[in-house]
């Protein structure tokens, strides 16, 4: 797991340092910068990227929200953590996805609360979908599936990248997957809780703006699942 903080003032990177180091939590790497510029030379030339982002929003230079934007379209799976004074920047900063917020002055507390959060997120969307395709057998990481398509007896897995088809059933995919991310929808889809952008009585629209049909027989239980997502992510 590594982790990048991004914080111009000296004395509270210190503080965010002593409190990573004292998380208890192993494999963990971080490192400290001052400013949203240098951090991206760092990307730049190690060609790396961090997991976890603790990103001060008001820096000289780029600030964190720039900075989160060059971090969000190089990799949309990080967690951004954002570090402010002012809780007026949450409606600012929706393009680029953060996790959390922390509101200074932060406490050893509240960044273990926001760091506990963040190693479950991983954790639950670290796991994989296996499947066969021509007798092959492959994998897909939670976190890059959009939904699933039923049609008879073929199944569509579609990313943002690519689509498969294999052999298969709806309700036989259902039971390989986390019930806290993936969501039925219809009795031929099944969508990623994730990729919701917003719900309607009848239809599902994802942030790809692909419009996805409820049936009524789902229509109670999507809501209601929606907002226990909706709740996890945001406590």
């Amino acid at each position: 797991m590594k982790i990048a903080v991004c914080e111009d003032n000296n004395i509270v990177a210190a503080y965010l340092e002593d409190y990573l180091s004292s998380l208890g939590v192993q494999n963990i790497e971080y490192e400290i910068f001052t400013s949203g510029d240098d951090l991206i030379h760092y990307m730049e030339q190690e060609k790396t990227s961090f997991n976890i982002f603790l990103m001060d929003i008001e820096m000289p230079g780029r600030n964190g929200i720039e900075t989160s934007a060059y971090v969000r379209a190089h990799d949309k799976n990080a967690l951004i953590i954002f570090i402010t004074d002012h809780k007026e920047y949450v409606y600012e900063v929706f393009e680029v996805l953060p996790f959390r917020f922390l509101i200074k002055p932060v406490t050893q507390e509240a960044l273990n609360g926001v760091m506990k959060k963040a190693f479950e997120h991983f954790n639950l969307t670290n796991q994989v979908f296996f499947f066969k395709q021509n007798k092959k057998q492959l994998q897909v990481d939670f976190n890059e599936i959009i939904y699933f398509e039923g049609n008879l007896r073929k199944v569509r897995l579609v990313t943002s990248e690519v689509e498969y088809d294999f052999y298969g059933k709806i309700s036989d995919v259902v039971k390989q997957l986390d019930g806290n991310l993936f969501l039925q929808i219809h009795n031929s889809y099944i969508v990623n809780m994730s990729q919701i952008r917003k719900i309607s009585d009848s239809a599902v629209v994802l942030k790809s703006g692909v419009n996805l049909p409820i049936s009524k027989k789902y229509r109670d239980e999507v809501r209601q699942k929606h907002i226990q997502y909706m709740a996890w992510r945001c406590e």
